[in-house]
């Protein structure tokens, strides 16, 4: 443990140091988890918020670019008969099919195929209220793929209007399953005047989205073309969690306090995890990092940044990018802070005052 200010001082020194070798860059890390399920955008936005942090923000083209969207799951003609509690094909035959099975419950009685990366494709047991694509019976060009989301016995109905059911297929048949363009929900929604995302107040700033119609007012992206349009906030879509790497500790502590505080946290899933305090970059990432800064209990948020000797440095080592900060800032005022009234930069402040403050983990 550091035990006075001056074993503090002494060690970030030596910590920068090895910094100078290392040459760290950003330590946030932005993770994205795709749904497959149907939801409205409403209920998808506050899925994302109970297990992960929000819809999904994406900056630019670029960003989109680096995404795969194209996992599925479809509904198709496998379920399980109530009376007999035996699996059943919707065209009454034995397919002799086998499939990545679990032990199913109640509820998880109708078969769906999922396609996943680099096209591989499995059968699951799911719960049949789900809403779903679903492919129906085969034709002569392969099965008809419905990208509307149901319920099973409602894509059931549909397939049966026309096309013999939903689809019934031996293993080989499976290839025909392939890579499908459907809209995903993302957390760009009209609010107000103009565009902003779920995650905070942010205008958008690089999709210029249209004008829609009064009741297209949320947004998607393409899982193929990455192309952006807007979609009434009602209807039935997959959907795209973002998740990140920072931790909001909202415990009022000096500066010194949340250095220890924040290298002393573990993890109770992984062991290996470890803790300090966050640096940031100018830009899209402090725009990210503002969104979590608004849910802090205190107007200003302790992070990573040191006045040592005659520069400011990151506790971890970071890129210091920031060209704005006083290279000779008032008596005391020798740690960083981020602001809710956001100036674009990170704020020189007294390292006595009590804040909250934000950690992030990382692998060693």
């Amino acid at each position: 443990m550091i035990r006075s200010l001056f074993e503090l001082l002494t060690f970030l020194i030596f910590l920068s140091t090895i910094s100078r070798v290392t040459g760290l860059g950003s330590v946030l890390l932005i993770d994205f988890e795709q749904v497959t399920s149907g939801s409205t955008w409403e209920n998808a936005q506050r899925y994302c918020k109970e297990h992960f942090n929000d819809l999904a923000t994406i900056y630019d083209h670029a960003q989109a670019k680096t995404l795969y969207l194209k996992k599925y799951m479809a509904w198709i003609g496998l379920h399980r008969e109530t009376s007999t509690n035996v699996w059943v094909w919707t065209d009454g035959k034995n397919h002799g099919i086998e499939w990545g099975w679990r032990e199913s419950k109640d509820n998880q009685s109708c078969g769906a195929i999922g396609y996943h990366y680099y096209n591989y494709r499995k059968i699951y047991i799911n719960n049949c209220e789900e809403n779903l694509f679903f492919a129906c019976q085969r034709n002569t060009t392969g099965y008809p793929f419905i990208k509307e989301m149901m319920t099973w016995s409602q894509a059931e109905e549909y397939c049966n209007n026309g096309n013999n059911g939903l689809a019934s297929f031996a293993t080989w048949d499976m290839t025909f399953f392939s890579e499908q363009n459907f809209p995903i929900w993302i957390g760009l929604h009209r609010n107000g005047g103009s565009w902003r995302w779920s995650l905070g107040l942010e205008e958008d700033k690089h999709w210029n989205l249209n004008n829609p119609s009064n009741d297209a007012t949320c947004v998607t992206i393409s899982s193929v073309t990455k192309e952006l349009a807007t979609k009434n906030c009602k209807t039935q879509l997959p959907f795209l969690c973002t998740k990140d790497n920072m931790v909001l500790v909202k415990e009022n502590k000096s500066w010194e306090e949340v250095f220890e505080h924040c290298r002393g946290l573990r993890s109770s899933s992984n062991s290996n995890l470890q803790f300090n305090l966050l640096s940031v970059k100018p830009g899209d990432e402090h725009t990210y990092v503002m969104n979590k800064v608004m849910e802090a209990d205190t107007e200003e948020v302790w992070v990573g940044l040191r006045f040592l000797g005659d520069e400011w440095l990151w506790v971890n080592g970071a890129d210091m990018l920031y060209t704005d900060m006083l290279q000779c800032p008032v008596s005391n005022k020798h740690c960083g802070a981020l602001s809710k009234n956001d100036a674009g930069t990170v704020e020189a402040r007294d390292c006595s005052e009590r804040k909250n403050f934000l950690c992030y983990s990382y692998n060693p």
